[in-house]
């Protein structure tokens, strides 16, 4: 795993806790993404998510930029928005508390298919000379293409997904699935030791409705650059500079 530490050593101080640590746990990765609606040529957003020393920034490049930081060692995601000038953040106790209550109104739904959502089975199967993965229900299939990769990096990975997905769901509930579907995704991928390098999405949880067509691509680098160390030492400045503020009021302008 790559040696390129130039930020080993630096700190960034949130809420009193540091950002940045110098024992690195784990490795240092990065994964570039990229969000397709159906038919389209163009992604509908990019990004890009960096392991270093034991955290995960996620960059969404788009506009409005955003960098969420999974800080586990303090239970927490932290939350910049760049246009906005301000950053927040979220316990991971809290996020597992607002998914928990989602999956309570999921299991009390009369339809069947969101019903569905709150505990998703699916009928799995994996090519194994073409590492496709494929994840099976009524309602909401997935087609995975495997990247084998370390152990490790698949774990690692795997988690922040996890995270990731519910995380995502509380801070956006109206713009987002519930977690728990793509969870069961990532449980797969881990099992066949990879990471998903590309992933078609189909869902249909209304009848009445043509389904919902997503294509997300992912690319796995196992070296760190100059221009990822140059993205994580630009939050320094943000953390000096933005404007520290309630997670709820932070949520306001998604």
């Amino acid at each position: 795993m790559p040696a390129y530490r130039l930020l080993a050593s630096a700190f960034f101080f949130l809420s009193g806790a540091a950002l940045l640590t110098e024992a690195a746990r784990g490795a240092d990765f990065r994964v570039e993404n990229a969000v397709f609606a159906d038919g389209q040529s163009q992604p509908q957003s990019q990004g890009v998510t960096i392991f270093h020393a034991g955290l995960v920034y996620d960059f969404l490049l788009n506009e409005p930029a955003e960098v969420i930081v999974f800080d586990q060692a303090h239970r927490r995601f932290v939350l910049f928005s760049v246009n906005r000038q301000m950053r927040s953040e979220i316990s991971m106790a809290d996020v597992q508390a607002f998914v928990s209550r989602v999956r309570q109104r999921l299991a009390g739904y009369p339809d069947a298919n969101y019903k569905w959502l709150s505990d998703p089975a699916f009928e799995e199967s994996f090519d194994r000379q073409s590492a496709e993965l494929t994840l099976k229900s009524s309602s909401i299939s997935y087609t995975a293409e495997v990247q084998a990769t370390d152990s490790a990096v698949a774990a690692q990975y795997r988690e922040f997904s996890d995270w990731y997905a519910q995380f995502n769901h509380a801070l956006n509930p109206a713009k987002s699935w519930p977690p728990f579907p793509r969870m069961r995704l990532n449980e797969a991928l881990q099992r066949y030791q990879g990471v998903a390098k590309e992933v078609h999405l189909s869902a249909a949880l209304d009848p009445n409705k043509p389904p919902i067509k997503i294509t997300s691509r992912h690319q796995l680098v196992l070296q760190l650059d100059a221009s990822d160390m140059n993205r994580l030492a630009k939050l320094r400045d943000y953390e000096q500079s933005f404007k520290s503020v309630s997670f709820a009021d932070y949520r306001k302008g998604k």
